[in-house]
């Protein structure tokens, strides 16, 4: 039903639709992969309409589920969400792409292969956006913690040498260098 009215809601009724999101996040753990994936669906419905706000959301609480080492389920129905939002949203997700790689790098290498398998297609999808991302300021609304995030910092330093701060080292070196 959500996906089927979400994006003919007016905008004062995707507001309160947003009030559904935190259900709908909590099925991404289920047991049952058709609940997964219909919960991700849903959600990904939903960021097509609405992309701030709903993504304000997956940074918060969907992301730190892919490095829940207590419940496969929850990281399977994460990835899975991941994965249909990179389908769906494409290029609106280029204010995104830097604080969504980082993540998805350190799940490459999970114990499930279903979760290895949809954030490594996810991560081959967001890199060739990161490009575009570079130099855009970070999305609005998301909360401090992920707006100043290190990862951003690491990735700009990763695809622009330029960019790359100095290391100070903390004893001092009696040598030569060359």
């Amino acid at each position: 039903v959500v996906r089927s009215i979400s994006p003919l809601l007016l905008t004062t009724l995707k507001k309160k639709l947003l009030l559904l999101l935190p259900s709908i996040l909590s099925c991404l753990h289920h047991q049952h992969v058709a609940v997964r994936l219909a919960a991700s669906k849903c959600i990904t419905t939903m960021a097509i309409t609405n992309t701030t706000n709903v993504m304000e959301v997956v940074m918060e609480r969907a992301l730190p589920m892919l490095r829940d080492s207590t419940s496969v389920y929850a990281r399977q129905g994460a990835g899975m969400l991941i994965s249909l939002l990179v389908q769906g949203l494409g290029v609106e997700l280029v204010p995104y792409a830097p604080l969504l790689v980082v993540p998805l790098l350190g799940c490459m290498s999970d114990s499930d292969q279903a979760v290895r398998q949809s954030v490594t297609s996810s991560f081959a999808a967001l890199v060739p956006l990161l490009p575009l991302a570079r130099g855009l300021p970070l999305p609005t609304g998301l909360n401090e913690s992920l707006s100043k995030n290190a990862d951003v910092q690491f990735l700009e330093q990763l695809l622009d040498s330029s960019h790359i701060d100095d290391y100070k080292l903390s004893t001092k070196l009696k040598v030569t260098l060359r």
